[in-house]
C-alpha cells in the first residue's frame, strides 16, 4: 500500500507531466485515436490480441480447391524507455504474408508462401522467409507440420511472450497439436529454432510449450476460466564445436480469469486475471545471475463497446523469460547496459486499447501503455497503431479424373 501511495504523490507529477509535454508523442496519439474514432463502430474483441492471430482452419466446402491468401500487418510501436532493463526504440513498417493453399480433402490442407517484412526508412526488405504447412484436422483436433500457428496464436501472457515478437520474429517451425472446443483451448508445440550440422560453430536451439485454457463456468453474467501455460527452451548439441555451456530454461504461469458481463450500459464487461509466474534454469552451468525466479502478474480490465482499459501490476524477483517482454525481467536486454540486473521488479502498467473493424477483412488497433517503475520512481510509456488485413480468393478447383479400371 505504501508503494501505491507513493505512486500518487506529488513527487511523481513532474515525470508524468513530461509525457504529455512531448509534442511529437501527443500528435501521434491524437492521430491514432482520431482515425479509430472516425472510422470505428464495432464491438471490441474479447481478447486484445485476437486481431493479431493468424489462423487458417479447414473448410469442408474447399476440398480440392486452390486458394490465394493474403495477410498484411502494418505496425507502428514507439517505446519511450530510458531505463537500464529495456531499450527504447521505434518499430515502424509492414509485414506481408502471401500464400497458396491446396485443400486435398476435407481433413488435409497444404499451405506454401512467404513472409516479407519491410521497415520504413530502409530501402530493402529486412526479412524474407518461406512458410510451408501440412495440416490434418479430425474434429476438434488439428495437427500441423512445418510452419506453425505460433506467436500470439499461443495466447500466452506478456511475461512469457513479448507482444513485439509478432512484428520481429513471428514465424515458428516444427510440430503442433491444437484442440479447440467452445470451453477448451489447448495448444502444444515444438519450435525448432536453429538447425546445425556436423562441425557447426553454433549450437542447435529448440523450444516448445503448452497453452491451456478451460472454461469452468459460463452463463449470461459470469465466466470463469482456468489458464495454464508452460514454455521450455534448450540450446546445445553433440556435433558442434561451440564451447558455450548447454542451456535449459523453463517458464510457467497459472491463474484464473473471472469475467462479469453486461448486455447494456457503458461498461460491458469487467475482468480479473491474477497469475503466478515461475522461472527455472536447469543448465549444468548457469551463465546468468539467477537460477530461479518468480513473479505475480495481476490484471483488472474494463471494456466498453469500443474500448478497453487494463490496470496491471507486476512484481518479479529474479525472473528471466525465454520469450517474454523485456520490462518484466530482472536481467537487462539493453544495448548499452547488458550486464545490469535488478533483483526485484515492481511495475504498475495502465493500458488503453481501442480496436476497430473497418471492413470484414481490415481491423485497426491503437494502444497507449504508460507504466510506473517503483524501483526507480519513474514514469515511461509506449504507444502503437496496427492494421491487420486478412483475406483469401478462390483460384480454381482440381477435378479428380475417373479411374478407367473397373
Amino acid at each position: 500500500m505504501l508503494e501505491l501511495f507513493s505512486f500518487m504523490t506529488l513527487s511523481a507529477k513532474p515525470e508524468f507531466t513530461k509525457i504529455f509535454t512531448n509534442k511529437r508523442f501527443c500528435l501521434q496519439i491524437f492521430l491514432s485515436f482520431f482515425v479509430c474514432f472516425l472510422l470505428g463502430n464495432a464491438v471490441l474483441a474479447q481478447l486484445p490480441n485476437r486481431p493479431f492471430e493468424f489462423r487458417r482452419p479447414l473448410v469442408v466446402a474447399d476440398s480440392q480447391r486452390v486458394k490465394l491468401g493474403i495477410y498484411l500487418l502494418g505496425f507502428n510501436k514507439n517505446n519511450e524507455y530510458f531505463n537500464k532493463i529495456a531499450d527504447g526504440y521505434t518499430l515502424f513498417g509492414v509485414q506481408a504474408v502471401p500464400y497458396l493453399s491446396y485443400q486435398a480433402s476435407a481433413k488435409v490442407r497444404i499451405d506454401a508462401g512467404m513472409l516479407a517484412r519491410k521497415d520504413f526508412g530502409r530501402n530493402r526488405l529486412v526479412h524474407l522467409e518461406p512458410l510451408f504447412t501440412v495440416r490434418y484436422e479430425q474434429g476438434a483436433v488439428n495437427v500441423l507440420f512445418g510452419t506453425l500457428e505460433g506467436s500470439l496464436n499461443h495466447r500466452l501472457i506478456e511475461p512469457l511472450y513479448d507482444f513485439e515478437l509478432v512484428m520481429q520474429d513471428r514465424l515458428e517451425e516444427g510440430l503442433q497439436l491444437l484442440y479447440h472446443r467452445p470451453r477448451t483451448f489447448l495448444d502444444v508445440w515444438i519450435n525448432w529454432e536453429k538447425m546445425i550440422y556436423r562441425g557447426s560453430t553454433e549450437q542447435e536451439e529448440v523450444s516448445g510449450g503448452i497453452s491451456y485454457n478451460r472454461q469452468l463456468l459460463k452463463n449470461e453474467r459470469w465466466k470463469l476460466s482456468l489458464p495454464l501455460q508452460f514454455i521450455a527452451y534448450h540450446r546445445g548439441g553433440q556435433i558442434d564445436v561451440n564451447p558455450t555451456p548447454l542451456v535449459t530454461r523453463v517458464n510457467a504461469a497459472g491463474g484464473f480469469e473471472l469475467k462479469r458481463v453486461w448486455e447494456t450500459g457503458f461498461v460491458r464487461s469487467l475482468r480479473f486475471q491474477p497469475y503466478a509466474v515461475w522461472f527455472r534454469d536447469f543448465s549444468n552451468e548457469v551463465v546468468i545471475p539467477y537460477r530461479q525466479g518468480n513473479g505475480w502478474y495481476l490484471n483488472l480490465a474494463a471494456a466498453s463497446r469500443h474500448f478497453e482499459a487494463m490496470l496491471s501490476y507486476w512484481q518479479g524477483e529474479g525472473f528471466v523469460s525465454i520469450n517474454g517482454g523485456a520490462l518484466y525481467q530482472s536481467v537487462s536486454t539493453t544495448f548499452k547496459n547488458p550486464e545490469y540486473t535488478q533483483d526485484m521488479r515492481k511495475l504498475l502498467i495502465l493500458r488503453f486499447m481501442y480496436q476497430v473493424p473497418i471492413t470484414k477483412n481490415l481491423e485497426v488497433s491503437t494502444r497507449f501503455e504508460p507504466f510506473y517503475d517503483f524501483g526507480h520512481a519513474s514514469f515511461e510509456f509506449s504507444h502503437g497503431m496496427y492494421l491487420n488485413y486478412k483475406t483469401n480468393f478462390n483460384l480454381f478447383k482440381i477435378r479428380q479424373r475417373r479411374s478407367l479400371l473397373p
